[in-house]
């Protein structure tokens, strides 16, 4: 009997310690987010888009979409080309799939983006534009780092 109340007890100790570290865990997640961008006006961003098959420039002389996807959610929409992609929860964020018909896999190639020539380390959707930025899509095969 003696035994049965230690086992119990270390079965409650042993979860009462799972549930928290998971919490923890899940608390630290949430704190290693990304901060949402806060909307601005962007003056004189220009965007290109190499694809497989074709290329797209836009160039606003405004715009209060001021990070690298909505640029081009902005330029889908008013050129008329289809974007698609999915966002995630965690870590939160935006991934292109396809733009104007090429998909992520086609070939081995993806879509990848830069901003002034500096490759895309955070999702295009925190990736924060400021006046004269320069946002390049590419269809490419991904470089080895």
């Amino acid at each position: 009997m003696f035994l049965e109340r230690r086992e119990r007890w270390q079965a409650v100790a042993f979860t009462a310690i799972l549930i928290a570290a998971i919490a923890g865990l899940y608390a630290t997640t949430l704190m290693l987010q990304p901060a949402s961008v806060t909307p601005s006006v962007v003056h004189a961003a220009t965007l290109d888009v190499r694809g497989a098959s074709s290329t797209i420039r836009y160039r606003p002389l405004t715009t209060t979409n001021n990070t690298a996807f909505d640029l081009l959610r902005e330029a889908s929409v008013r050129l008329g080309f289809p974007i698609e992609y999915v966002p995630y929860a965690i870590p939160k964020g935006i991934f292109v799939t396809s733009i104007n018909g090429s998909t992520n896999g086609d070939g081995g190639s993806y879509w990848q983006y830069w901003v002034n020539g500096i490759y895309g380390t955070v999702a295009a959707d925190h990736a924060v534009l400021h006046d004269g930025d320069a946002v390049l899509w590419t269809f490419s095969v991904p470089q080895e780092g």
